[in-house]
């Protein structure tokens, strides 16, 4: 990679998805550390999406929202993420936070000293926001009586700090709220990462926005040629699931054939060609949703990218496009 290739690709990492479910989430988590500010009152708030959906990306924006200071006695550290290891156990989440806290020896003490630490250190730093990233990594731990322990730890640990606490993970993180009466009544509010929630456009027009929105940080222009918007809404849904991660992915690609290819503007060839590349190495020719041949379907059969195994979802359906 040479410089501007460096330069062209940190400024594009560098945009956040300005999508709908983002930015209502960003907006309620704001919305509760303002209240907090205001009122004390510690409201708490559930977000679910799939993988690829921007829940971390959620978690970096809010933390340059409300940035850690550091003070002559002390560090301030208004939003604290933590990331839930694999496998969690109620000692791996209170050393992880603790990690985050800047504790200098996190995996010293029992359960309960390493817990009591980890909420004193929390009030000394001024948190003000706990947000529990990967939290499915909890309800994937065992059967139902170690979740519900897990679980319980962390009710117990947010009654003590009593700061506005997010819980973000994969939708099947629902199911530890299940297991969990106390904790469930904790997290009423709840809110999805992904498009298809808006009743007045297709899944398809809001992947259209969403990629059309990164356009302009793109190092050259976008060209379309002759294809439709409305099969180019198609084709972006069927190569990226309308995932957020598989938009930015897709368009990384093509950024680095920009400067490969030396070419002056990305097209729907760079699109194909990016798309085997940083999405599906099987993906060519009728699988490939950017090439001339493609069959217009979602690509979720068994082996395919975005295979739903043995879940129940929409029906795939083969829709025919004007070029």
């Amino acid at each position: 990679m040479n410089v501007a290739e460096f330069e062209a690709l940190r400024v594009f990492t560098s945009e956040y998805l300005q999508f709908p479910p983002f930015v209502s989430a960003f907006n309620e988590i704001d919305r509760l550390v303002q209240l907090y500010r205001q009122t004390s009152v510690a409201q708490h708030l559930l977000v679910t999406g799939e993988s690829g959906t921007g829940k971390t990306t959620l978690c970096k924006a809010l933390v340059e929202r409300y940035p850690r200071a550091t003070l002559p006695e002390r560090d301030v550290v208004p939003v604290l993420v933590v990331p839930i290891p694999p496998a969690a156990t109620i000692a791996s989440v209170a050393e992880a936070m603790l990690a985050r806290l800047g504790d200098p020896a996190p995996t010293t003490g029992t359960t309960s000293a390493k817990t009591a630490r980890a909420a004193r250190l929390s009030r000394a730093c001024g948190v003000e926001l706990l947000m529990f990233d990967e939290a499915n990594h909890i309800q994937d731990r065992g059967q139902s009586p170690t979740q519900y322990m897990v679980g319980d730890w962390l009710k117990g640990l947010m009654d003590d700090v009593q700061v506005p606490t997010v819980l973000l993970g994969l939708p099947r993180v629902e199911d530890l709220l299940r297991v969990n009466e106390q904790l469930r009544r904790r997290f009423t509010r709840r809110l999805q990462m992904a498009l298809g929630q808006d009743p007045d456009n297709s899944i398809e027009t809001q992947c259209l926005r969403l990629f059309t929105s990164l356009t302009p940080s793109l190092p050259v222009p976008f060209n379309k040629g002759v294809t439709t918007w409305s099969e180019l809404a198609y084709r972006l849904h069927a190569a990226t699931d309308g995932r957020v991660a598989y938009v930015k992915s897709l368009l990384i690609g093509a950024i680095r054939l920009v400067f490969e290819r030396e070419v002056s503007e990305i097209t729907l060839a760079e699109l194909e060609t990016a798309f085997t590349a940083e999405i599906w190495p099987q993906g060519v020719g009728a699988l490939n949703p950017f090439c001339p041949n493609f069959d217009f379907r979602r690509l979720d059969r068994a082996g395919e990218p975005f295979e739903r195994g043995a879940l129940v979802d929409r029906p795939s359906r083969r829709r025919a496009h004007a070029a």
